[in-house]
């Protein structure tokens, strides 16, 4: 079943995605590219942002479970707003970076940070923790938008490297992340995982920072 709908998907694409124009480059060329100062620091950011992110959100159900003892089909409904918030949080994180690129990436730690220490203070609560990670979901639909705009605006000659860079970058944050929030989990309790993120969180805005005041001519 699975290699027909595979047949029919690469049938479709060569029937009808169109030839776009371009130049070709080579692999070589597009490294020699990347290979600046602002794409190192895009880098580190990205990474940085994608480890404090995923501390607490690879551990989201385990919280809501543990914490607030949301269940069975309650929790189904809660993730499922989540997704939903974040389908939003997408079209709003594109909407931002359009009009203001860098007093988004700049703000978006702290304004996740403080979702993440209200949920910290009110993961008991039922209706308060469903609100929060309504809020939570949007946030991670921009966050998405934010590291892949934040790699690729750093090597705009270089468009498919700096794309392939967006998810190999990403998976090293989300494997540290989730290292270290399974971490806080076994060595202390699951709450903790807001707190990790929140040091982490903010730890990413000094990198952000570096690349603004030195490069903000770029972006």
């Amino acid at each position: 079943m699975v290699w027909r709908v595979n047949f029919f998907a690469l049938v479709a694409t060569i029937l009808f995605f169109p030839k776009l124009p371009g130049k070709q480059t080579s692999y070589g060329d597009e490294i020699s590219k990347a290979k600046t100062k602002i794409f190192a620091i895009s880098a580190i950011g990205l990474v940085i942002l994608t480890t404090g992110v995923c501390i607490s959100y690879s551990y989201i159900s385990e919280f809501l479970q543990t914490i607030t003892h949301i269940v069975g089909i309650n929790l189904s409904i809660t993730l499922f707003l989540f997704g939903i918030s974040s389908i939003f949080g997408t079209w709003l994180g594109g909407k931002l970076l359009m009009s203001k690129p860098n007093p988004t990436v700049l703000i978006y730690p702290f304004v996740l940070s403080t979702i993440l220490f209200a949920l910290y203070l009110l993961g008991s609560l039922t209706i308060p923790t469903v609100i929060l990670a309504i809020i939570w979901g949007a946030l991670d639909g921009i966050l998405n938008n934010i590291l892949q705009y934040w790699i690729t605006s750093a090597a705009p000659d270089a468009p498919e490297f700096a794309n392939g860079m967006f998810f190999s970058m990403m998976n090293v944050g989300i494997t540290i992340g989730t290292s270290i929030g399974g971490y806080l989990i076994i060595g202390y309790d699951t709450n903790s995982i807001f707190i990790g993120s929140i040091v982490v969180l903010l730890l990413s805005v000094l990198v952000f920072g570096v690349r603004v005041k030195n490069y903000n001519s770029i972006t």
